[in-house]
């Protein structure tokens, strides 16, 4: 069954993990985006730690995502979406991510990834995709890494495709209804893009996501035994004549949600690390102190951590500003454009992580022997970090932005095909 029947008929879960992923209640988009997503990281502290710990996939607090509309904040009101901006969709990660680092994840990814269908095509030829999920309110996992050269689709003989191969880290998918999916082309000379319900015939989904950080984001690995692709399942592609390098604006927009997390984990240790030290002593303390609040080495310390969270923070809202002005004039926007975005964007990416890096780890410092008991969970801030930043190399990132930096070239992106001269 096709995600765009015409009677919208949604498919039967994939099982009932998925089931119990779908809204109990239907709740008017809100006001305040930001405020909703602030109310639901109170509710998702609840059970975190243990979560965390269990590696816990957060069935509920996805179920509450669709709920409460998040999911579908950056459609436009037009095609049924919340019309949320950048900043909204990117501040509402950040404060999930203060409570619960797996949730903030999911919720950035599904965020550009849902926005899949609008990325490949300006003009609306994808708007029959977008209304369905709004209807449905559904939350998006995403099959589209680049890197596997082997992930050929093959023609069907009733029109669309069949796919054969295994992809590795598809984040959200298991516990998503519907899932965007990257594949070469069965001509070898561009890409594909679809896409499709994850309860579809031929998935089979390993389990095998048992990371150190972001434990319940299901990252796993799939393998496609000859899945179909129906046509009407094809998004239509409105940036020349084929797909031949990577798709406009979906890694810019993924730096800014990564970087949301990272700042979001990084505030939410902070508060932690405040709650401590305003409720016991550490051994060691300065002289005098009833509590570790009142220890000068630890204020300065823990001045100089947040000091540079501030920083972050306005380097987010400034890029976020930049992007969302770009974003509303997408249909003008040239290569150097793009190239521009991408670079600001993994400059801020980098900042935000390194940041992150720096901080979480060190809270140690502040908090002293008995918070690095199991229970108290204080490691899963750099963990989580950890885990995230280490998809994109800071190192490969760094090079790029310092190569154009140094010699004011303009980033162009690379076809991923070479053209067969023969």
């Amino acid at each position: 069954m096709t995600v765009l029947e015409k009677n919208r008929t949604i498919p039967a879960p994939r099982n009932e993990l998925v089931r119990a992923t779908r809204p109990q209640q239907i709740i008017p988009f809100p006001q305040d985006w930001v405020k909703s997503a602030r109310d639901l990281a109170k509710e998702f502290a609840a059970g975190a730690v243990q979560r965390d710990l269990e590696g816990a996939r957060p069935v509920d607090q996805i179920r509450r995502l669709r709920e409460t509309g998040l999911v579908s904040l950056l459609y436009p009101k037009s095609l049924g979406g919340g019309g949320g901006t950048l900043k909204d969709a990117a501040q509402s990660v950040l404060e999930i991510a203060k409570t619960d680092g797996s949730t903030a994840a999911l919720l950035g990814f599904n965020y550009y990834n849902s926005l899949v269908p609008l990325l490949t095509d300006y003009t609306g030829s994808n708007d029959a995709i977008v209304r369905q999920a709004t209807e449905n309110r559904f939350f998006w996992g995403n099959v589209t890494q680049y890197v596997n050269k082997e992930f050929v689709a093959q023609h069907h003989p009733d029109g669309g495709f069949t796919i054969t191969g295994t992809k590795k880290w598809n984040t959200g998918a298991p516990l998503a209804e519907v899932t965007t999916l990257l594949a070469i082309h069965p001509d070898k000379d561009r890409y594909i893009y679809a896409v499709i319900p994850t309860a579809r015939e031929g998935l089979e989904f390993h389990d095998d996501w048992d990371p150190i950080g972001l434990r319940g984001t299901d990252s796993g690995t799939i393998t496609f035994h000859n899945v179909r692709i129906l046509p009407d399942e094809v998004l239509h592609w409105g940036h020349g004549p084929a797909q031949t390098g990577p798709l406009p604006l979906w890694a810019s927009f993924g730096a800014i949600f990564y970087t949301a997390v990272f700042i979001g984990r990084t505030l939410g240790a902070l508060e932690q690390v405040r709650e401590w030290s305003l409720h016991g002593r550490r051994q060691g303390s300065y002289g005098g102190v009833s509590i570790s609040a009142d220890d000068p080495f630890i204020q300065a310390e823990f001045a100089e951590y947040w000091v540079q969270v501030q920083a972050a923070q306005a380097y987010f809202e400034k890029v976020i500003e930049s992007v969302q002005k770009q974003w509303e004039r997408r249909t003008s926007l040239t290569d150097e454009d793009y190239g521009a975005i991408a670079l600001e964007t993994l400059s801020l990416r980098t900042f935000a992580s390194r940041s992150a890096l720096h901080i979480t780890p060190r809270i140690f410092e502040l908090l002293g022997g008995r918070a690095t008991g199991r229970e108290t969970d204080f490691d899963q801030y750099w963990r989580d970090v950890r885990t995230l930043s280490s998809h994109d190399p800071e190192v490969l990132a760094r090079r790029v932005i310092g190569r154009h930096v140094l010699h004011q070239e303009p980033l162009i992106f690379p076809a991923h095909f070479k053209k067969d001269n023969s």
